[in-house]
């Protein structure tokens, strides 16, 4: 017989770890609060969801991530000093999760056998779906946290289904629920991608989307439930209704998908639908509050430079991001409402502290492709630039340039369909420091050579 020993963890390791979960908050993005959080200290706490015990680390197939030991949502309240009071609630979740895995497997085992192909290959992708949770809420404490987790990954598209997309019926009675009983309630999304909170919004008043952050995820939530650490990340997708989504082009045809969306991907269609989402790209809050001042505008060496005064005017230390935005004008090509240009974080900020974020956005950055002229182009006219909401700025360019060319070796063509395109309009805040740039000055600085 042979003794398989693990070997003991290493420094370097620990080190790892301990980089690891510092960062971690920095990946968690607060979306509701009401005050109730922080706790000022660990105590007796109910714990429920998909996510408590069974916390997802990763994602499926390469999303995941190989780790010595692994610390669930549950593991890093008891590491911090919590009472799970909740533990025949989890219990009885694990032996649901469990037979409805076993039921999934052999189905896909069946469906692996009739279509000839390896059962393996056929599960890339697929998760489980969630079972039936119909389990007493009766942990009993003042502090309640319910998990909800979604895994997902390589090889298998989302679904706006139940247990996907969309809440679960029993999720959307339980966490309802969990938000009447107790007096400070707090609803964690365990997930990689957004998912439909719409049904239970109005009623949940604190949410944090924990995301899946690897093998220190349930030590690093409890360090931001405690206040030992602050949330301060920003969302990196647009979360909304199913229903709001755009349905424009053939998502998932199989032979021929026509993408009609043209450049009105993700928030730049919200934006040009005037379609509002339930937490916007690049949304994010704080346990306390900042107030931002543009402190200066200026164009260096064809580089807009901003200067923002953050100042922590809150009750709690924390970190902010401020996002510089631009819209550039309506010209010949396709446009978004605006764009992302740069952004920038604080250093963490005691209450009353002031940090300045200097936010740098290359001129030639803001330029769009034209396909008539197989390069990127900037065209005349005035290119708007705010910090967040607040206008600061234009930058008026007096012709078109061509600020990087592209060698292809690919075949061109008609594509056959016209893409989406909506009616835009809109005027500048005349009071706003305006900057003139020669195009001339621009001109022939980049040049891109693909597919050669």
């Amino acid at each position: 017989m042979v003794q398989i020993t693990t070997p003991a963890i290493q420094d370097f390791e620990i080190r790892h770890l301990a980089v690891l979960r510092s960062l971690a908050p920095e990946c968690m993005v607060l979306l509701k609060k009401n005050g109730d959080f922080p706790l000022k200290a660990s105590g007796p706490i109910a714990l429920y969801g998909s996510g408590a015990r069974q916390t997802v680390k990763g994602g499926t197939g390469s999303g995941d991530v190989n780790a010595r030991g692994f610390a669930t949502v549950e593991d890093g309240l008891k590491n911090a000093g919590f009472t799970v009071v909740t533990g025949p609630w989890l219990d009885a979740y694990d032996s649901a999760k469990k037979a409805a895995r076993e039921v999934f497997l052999e189905s896909l085992r069946r469906q692996a056998k009739g279509a000839g192909r390896n059962a393996f290959l056929m599960a890339l992708g697929k998760t489980p779906p969630e079972p039936r949770c119909d389990f007493p809420l009766d942990g009993q404490a003042e502090n309640a946290v319910y998990v909800l987790a979604r895994n997902s990954g390589e090889g298998a598209d989302r679904s706006s289904a139940e247990g996907d997309f969309l809440l679960t019926e029993d999720e959307r009675r339980d966490i309802l629920l969990c938000a009447r009983q107790y007096r400070r309630f707090m609803l964690v999304l365990n997930v990689g991608g957004p998912v439909d909170l719409s049904p239970v919004l109005d009623s949940v008043e604190n949410v944090l989307l924990l995301s899946q952050l690897g093998s220190v995820t349930g030590d690093a939530f409890a360090d931001v439930l405690l206040g030992k650490a602050v949330p301060s990340g920003r969302l990196a997708s647009t979360w909304a209704r199913a229903e709001d989504y755009p349905a424009i082009g053939e998502f998932g045809a199989r032979d021929d998908t026509r993408y009609l969306e043209g450049v009105y991907v993700g928030y730049r269609w919200f934006d040009a639908a005037g379609a509002k989402p339930l937490f916007p790209f690049g949304f994010g809050l704080s346990y306390t509050e900042f107030s931002r001042t543009v402190r200066s505008f200026r164009v260096q060496d064809e580089v807009v430079i901003t200067e923002v005064e953050v100042t922590n005017t809150g009750t709690y230390a924390g970190k902010d991001v401020v996002q510089l935005w631009y819209s550039a004008p309506c010209g010949r090509l396709d446009k978004p409402v605006r764009e992302l240009g740069a952004y920038g974080k604080t250093r963490l900020l005691a209450p009353g502290e002031t940090d300045t974020v200097a936010l740098r956005l290359s001129i030639e950055d803001m330029a769009s492709w034209d396909e008539s002229a197989n390069g990127w182009v900037l065209e005349k006219g005035c290119y708007a630039v705010s910090v967040g909401d607040t206008p600061c700025g234009t930058v008026e360019l007096d012709g078109d340039t061509v600020v990087a060319a592209a060698v292809s070796g690919g075949a061109g063509g008609e594509c056959g369909f016209t893409d989406w395109r909506p009616e835009r309009a809109g005027t500048l805040p005349p009071s706003l420091p305006r900057v003139t740039v020669g195009a001339k000055a621009l001109r022939g600085r980049g040049h891109y050579d693909r597919c050669r």
